[in-house]
């Protein structure tokens, strides 16, 4: 195994091991899910009312989410860990049990995918398949889907899924961990793969990824669990 790999492997240990928490009773996930309901009113103008997110705004879609990622970006947009000039004073405006209910909300949706995929050049489809499933020696990146899953379909405990993202939102946001705007990761590997992606292959990732129409987030299983990742009235929330 090679240093890159060794890290990558390490990372995703480190992760699971502090983001994995204890899974809530279920009258208790659904007392959280119904009082995150109410709460999210306020993030529909953003993530539309289903958490189906605004590609043409490039707002990112949050159905089917897992909750502890939610949960840790709303707890690092109120702590300035991660900063928006429109989520940074939502989050603070939440209280802990609110951030963690409406996140459990989200995590539970299944909401059907309106990805609006327009033309994408066919070698920057192909460049971003590649990155996604064997990523470039030359520039010492892994695979996308090492952290991410395959298709960027998620892993639990550890990594958001990506797929049917807007993106415009995924080249923002990997700009930002480029940038360093964005660094709220543990062990800071995303800003250290961003670094080593040039403008063409954010796009390719970006495009490559808006054009999967993920099934999983929808998948009544599949959101039983992801709703369940989740420190949701049980347990701290993920540092």
């Amino acid at each position: 195994m090679n240093a890159w790999l060794a890290l990558c492997f390490i990372s995703v240990v480190v992760v699971t091991a502090f983001s994995a928490p204890s899974q809530a009773s279920e009258p208790a996930l659904n007392d959280a899910i119904k009082r995150g309901a109410t709460t999210a009113h306020a993030c529909e103008g953003c993530h539309g009312a289903h958490g189906e997110g605004m590609a043409a705004k490039g707002n990112p879609r949050l159905a089917g989410q897992a909750a502890g990622y939610l949960t840790k970006q709303l707890d690092d947009f109120a702590s300035g860990r991660r900063t928006s000039p429109v989520m940074t004073p939502l989050a603070k405006s939440l209280t802990e049990q609110q951030r963690r209910d409406v996140a459990a909300h989200f995590a539970s949706l299944a909401t059907p995918y309106r990805t609006a995929v327009g033309a994408a050049d066919a070698a920057l489809l192909e460049r971003g398949r590649l990155l996604e499933r064997s990523g470039d020696e030359s520039k010492q990146l892994q695979a996308c889907a090492n952290c991410h899953g395959p298709g960027g379909s998620g892993e639990r405990f550890a990594t958001p899924y990506l797929e049917g993202q807007s993106a415009t939102y995924l080249a923002t946001t990997i700009k930002e961990w480029k940038s360093g705007a964005r660094a709220n990761d543990a062990g800071k590997q995303m800003v250290v793969v961003a670094r080593r992606l040039d403008d063409r292959d954010i796009a390719a990732v970006a495009a490559y990824f808006a054009g999967i129409v993920g099934s999983s987030p929808t998948e009544p299983g599949v959101r039983t669990a992801r709703a369940h990742e989740t420190p949701a009235t049980i347990a701290k929330p993920i540092r």
